[in-house]
């Protein structure tokens, strides 16, 4: 099997693979909030900005679960095009204009994705803190590592598509030279 064939079995593959993210995160998010108060307790990774030491309401787990959606929204979005340009890399395009969209559209992504990862610490703190007695509510604002390193890879990927544009641009020219 050569390159372009590889290059077209394993895009095939990663596309059923975002269409898989697509459809399975949402579905994960509301099992993860329909049994927050079962999990908690049984799952200290769970990284959250406040500590839980109560059962939380069922209204204020539907609200953490709406605000886990800010983000994950915008990660679907991004799973979109990567599944879009999965699809035209398993077409055999590599160097079109739609490849370098789809990348200029995941780099911007990633960068709206950190800031609403950021919203979203901010709104889950006051979402997890509701029904604290009266001066116990909390808004926590922070920045994280894998917020820093969101930015790094989206700036990345906005470089690259960049760069691919200009690579499509040559070949456009290269091809009208006889």
């Amino acid at each position: 099997m050569d390159n372009a064939q590889r290059i077209i079995s394993v895009s095939r593959k990663l596309r059923l693979i975002c269409t898989g993210l697509i459809v399975g995160l949402p579905l994960l998010y509301a099992v993860f909030w329909i049994f927050f108060n079962e999990i908690r307790p049984h799952a200290p990774m769970v990284i959250l900005p406040v500590r839980v030491d109560r059962e939380i309401s069922d209204f204020c787990r539907l609200l953490g679960f709406l605000v886990d959606m800010i983000p994950l929204a915008a990660a679907i979005y991004g799973l979109l095009k990567l599944r879009d340009l999965f699809q035209l890399y398993g077409n055999g395009l590599i160097f079109t204009e739609e490849n370098v969209n789809c990348l200029r559209s995941l780099g911007r992504t990633l960068l709206v994705w950190v800031a609403c990862d950021i919203l979203r610490y901010a709104l889950l703190s006051i979402v997890l803190t509701l029904g604290s007695p009266p001066g116990k509510g909390l808004l926590v604002v922070g920045i994280n590592s894998g917020d820093l390193t969101g930015v790094f890879v989206g700036i990345v990927v906005l470089i690259i598509s960049w760069v691919m544009d200009e690579a499509r641009k040559l070949e456009e020219e290269q091809a009208l030279i006889i």
